[in-house]
């Protein structure tokens, strides 16, 4: 009974019969013309007659180092075999050495397609990461090194990631891990490098500590935790969703701070200033809450500065603006009449 190793043997040189006869055929193709020849001199430069004899006419073939290009069915020239970077006439020159993917451009040199790259004299097309290869020298990276073709695809290391143009293999380090420069830490979205990987500063870290989250920088802008508001917001909380202050406190500019009523202990004139109108006519003395002006009938506090958001006399500065407009009126108005 014949094993199955020996039918493997026997398919296996068949295998090799066939490739071996293709490649003769190929290159006999390749060099070998229609024409007939019945010496030397019947053929063109750099070819001679083959397979002529006394009573048999032969075929033009090209000498060795020499390439077949057929014109038509009696008409062929035979071009030096050449490598990128070498004169060339046709692109098939290129092509024998450098594969398909390389032309004679348009100042006559070999040269690689668009879309493709060399590499030790083959050219080899382009191919981003994660897009299917078929070798490793097809995942050049946009730094002039490669990738890997792993089952196909060009993939990078395992401890990087690709960059988001797929044309870097880059660092893959979560924050809070020492790095060199911000391409390291790209894997985390809105982070950057300060030897080590950390949020960028409109941001803050993730209830999990694992993601780069938008940091509020206004009270009222929506929040998942508190420290998406404590970051800018001094003393701020999340609460039902918003930034804002806790009870018993208010904003005041860009923090929260203790409220005290009129006639409370204090520290600082901000915590008597829990309304915007109180600004300029409330503020901390002798460790007191105190009005400036005195009271109403309510017993509020009389309000008789109007103060805009840097503290200034909002009323005076309309004051003293309209006082200015009536001066340039005079002036004009002596001007024309003298």
């Amino acid at each position: 009974m014949v094993s199955a190793k020996f039918y493997f043997l026997v398919v296996i040189e068949a295998l090799l019969f066939i490739c071996v006869r293709s490649e003769e055929l190929f290159a006999k193709q390749q060099i070998q013309s229609y024409v007939s020849c019945r010496n030397d001199a019947d053929c063109k430069n750099n070819s001679f007659c083959y397979g002529n004899d006394d009573n048999t006419y032969g075929k033009c073939k090209c000498t060795e180092g020499f390439e077949l290009n057929r014109i038509n069915a009696t008409d062929y020239e035979c071009l030096p075999r050449v490598y990128l970077g070498d004169a060339c006439e046709e692109d098939f020159q290129c092509q024998l050495v450098a594969t398909p993917l390389a032309v004679c451009n348009d100042k006559k040199i070999c040269e690689c397609s668009p879309g493709s790259h060399s590499v030790q004299r083959k050219c080899f097309a382009d191919v981003r990461l994660g897009e299917v290869c078929m070798v490793h020298d097809n995942c050049l990276l946009s730094d002039g090194t490669y990738a890997f073709c792993v089952a196909g695809v060009c993939t990078c290391r395992k401890n990087e990631a690709p960059s988001p143009d797929k044309t870097l293999c880059l660092g893959s380090r979560n924050l809070g891990q020492p790095c060199k420069s911000d391409k390291e830490c790209i894997s985390v979205p809105n982070a950057r490098c300060l030897e080590k990987c950390v949020c960028q500063t409109a941001y803050t870290l993730s209830r999990n500590e694992t993601e780069c989250v938008k940091a509020a920088t206004e009270f009222g802008e929506p929040c998942d935790f508190d420290g998406q508001c404590s970051k800018f917001l001094s003393e701020s909380v999340c609460n039902k969703g918003v930034c804002g202050c806790l009870p018993g406190s208010h904003k005041y500019g860009s923090r929260c701070v203790r409220t005290k009523q009129i006639g409370q202990s204090c520290e600082k004139n901000e915590e008597c200033i829990y309304k915007k109108e109180m600004n300029g006519n409330v503020r901390c003395e002798n460790k007191k809450c105190m009005c400036l002006f005195g009271t109403n009938k309510s017993g509020d506090c009389n309000i008789e500065k109007i103060l805009d958001g840097e503290g200034k006399n909002a009323a005076s500065d309309v004051i003293s603006t309209k006082s200015l407009l009536f001066s340039v009126i005079n002036i004009l108005f002596v001007i024309y009449f003298t």
